[in-house]
């Protein structure tokens, strides 16, 4: 399943992605843009904008979001589209870029991250786009008990 998060849902864009889903977000693009985007692609389009939303013809590639909060949003989304464990690949995508991750060695990203990490970890993983690092340390731990406080354990 393939989103397309709109300006106002940022933060649900990175938990999404952060749950390993494909979600193309940018801050600031026009809505003529989003609608040719959401015409062309298989993503189905999030968002908070009614006037947004009416735009779009096929209704099943929009959902209409009311709640503010990413906690709520994240909840109704995965309801709305019958998301369960198996669909969820938790840290595969890259937050920033939304890029599938790729494992990386450990000698490669010496000098790339702090000395810290690189001696307490073994695993690391980088993002091919960006250049991004990842590794499994508290931030991991914290974001885990975010998405279980709104999701259960269904991770």
């Amino acid at each position: 399943m393939k989103f397309f998060a709109d300006r106002m849902l940022g933060k649900l864009a990175k938990y999404l992605r952060i749950l390993g889903f494909d979600v193309e977000y940018f801050a600031d693009i026009e809505e003529s843009k989003i609608i040719d985007m959401i015409n062309k692609s298989d993503r189905i389009l999030l968002t908070k904008d009614i006037a947004l939303f009416t735009r779009v013809e096929n209704k099943d590639k929009a959902y209409l979001l009311k709640s503010d909060s990413w906690r709520s949003q994240l909840k109704s989304v995965v309801k709305r589209f019958n998301i369960s464990s198996k669909d969820i690949r938790c840290f595969s995508r890259c937050i920033v870029c939304n890029t599938k991750l790729e494992p990386t060695s450990k000698e490669s990203v010496r000098g790339k991250v702090p000395e810290y990490t690189y001696s307490t970890h073994e695993n690391f993983y980088i993002c091919p786009k960006c250049g991004r690092i990842y590794w499994k340390g508290t931030h991991v731990e914290h974001m885990e008990e975010k998405i279980t406080e709104v999701l259960g354990n269904m991770r």
